[in-house]
């Protein structure tokens, strides 16, 4: 049996945590490439991964042309991993295309592994308007959470989006908090 890159075991446990299938993995000259899924609501969201078997800058040009594959593909999201340095313009273009830029190292550990970090879990949207309904509040009226956080940042949270903390309690049980995520510069 063939033993996989580390890179790429993180990368499909962080996709499985987002609610990814993972079902294939493709081997190129220079890069690995996925092509993950996951259904939300009636809809499949497909995203195309790329992992640098080596550490690179990545510049606009590679951007575009993981856009090309996105297209191609008729995927809708977008993932390269093991950019050791991202250029002002890949990171600009990177945003508007719908690209994740994940740098060359993941964390050391686990961050939802540790002890003290509770689960963390991008909240449907049923789910937000339940919470919302129930307390007759808005969205802006949730707590915040920066879109840098680490635990965001790990489930890839778009400006918007609602994480739902799952707690443990000595008398209640389970308690669950959510946080609406933003940008941190506001």
């Amino acid at each position: 049996m063939v033993e996989l890159p580390e890179i790429i075991i993180k990368t499909r446990k962080l996709l499985t945590l987002r609610s990814y299938e993972v079902n294939e993995l493709l081997e190129y000259e220079n890069r690995w490439v996925m092509f993950p899924t996951r259904k939300v609501k009636d809809m499949i969201v497909k995203k195309v991964v790329w992992i640098f078997k080596e550490p690179k800058v990545v510049g606009v040009a590679l951007i575009r042309d993981l856009v090309r594959a996105m297209e191609e593909n008729e995927a809708q999201e977008g993932m390269l991993v093991g950019g050791i340095r991202f250029t002002p313009a890949a990171k600009k273009q990177a945003r508007q295309s719908r690209v994740e830029l994940v740098e060359g190292g993941y964390a050391s550990f686990d961050l939802f592994g540790h002890e003290l970090v509770p689960m963390h879990v991008i909240a449907s949207e049923d789910e937000v308007s339940m919470v919302l309904d129930h307390y007759g509040i808005k969205k802006t009226q949730l707590p915040r959470i920066a879109r840098e956080d680490p635990a965001a940042r790990v489930l890839g949270a778009r400006i918007g989006q609602v994480l739902r903390i799952e707690r443990d309690s000595q008398t209640a049980g389970k308690v669950y908090y959510y946080r609406l995520v933003v940008d941190p510069g506001r």
